[in-house]
């Protein structure tokens, strides 16, 4: 199958034109209702982090590329924004204060990763290039560095 493409200039909005991009993406992957909504919340949270933080709200690209094979459903999205790599982000802080006495947030990444079957992050080239994948049902998943 061919892979799917989109570019976009990062800004907390475009979480519609991600959605509509990963539910295709996971209609030709045959994904459960609930596989498509846990990817699409964690490219969601992605982007999104990207644009606040990475690039601080003063815009810039992020690249989303996404494809099928006969395991799995993967997203990758690409950014040149200053280095982060998401998977050493520690909640545990906000996870032991009390939920009254929290402050809004921290909890986005956590529960991003961890609703996917596995996740890549690197940096190369000047660029933070992010895998999220799922696995197609009836498969087993490998793990992706």
């Amino acid at each position: 199958m061919t892979a799917g493409r989109l570019r976009l200039t990062a800004s907390t909005r475009v979480a519609d034109e991600i959605a509509v991009f990963v539910r295709s993406l996971a209609a030709r992957g045959g994904l459960a209702e609930r596989q498509a909504y846990r990817l699409r919340l964690a490219a969601d949270e992605i982007t999104t982090n990207i644009a606040a933080h990475g690039y601080r709200g003063a815009g810039g690209v992020v690249e989303i590329e996404g494809d099928v094979d006969d395991e799995l459903v993967w997203l990758r999205i690409e950014d040149d924004a200053r280095p982060f790599d998401p998977r050493g982000h520690d909640p545990r802080q906000v996870l032991h204060t009390d939920p009254t006495a929290r402050q809004e947030g921290g909890l986005g990444l956590f529960l991003a990763l961890s609703g996917l079957d596995d996740f890549g992050y690197e940096y190369a080239d000047g660029r933070n290039r992010n895998t999220l994948i799922m696995r197609r049902s009836g498969h087993d998943g490998r793990r992706c560095e």
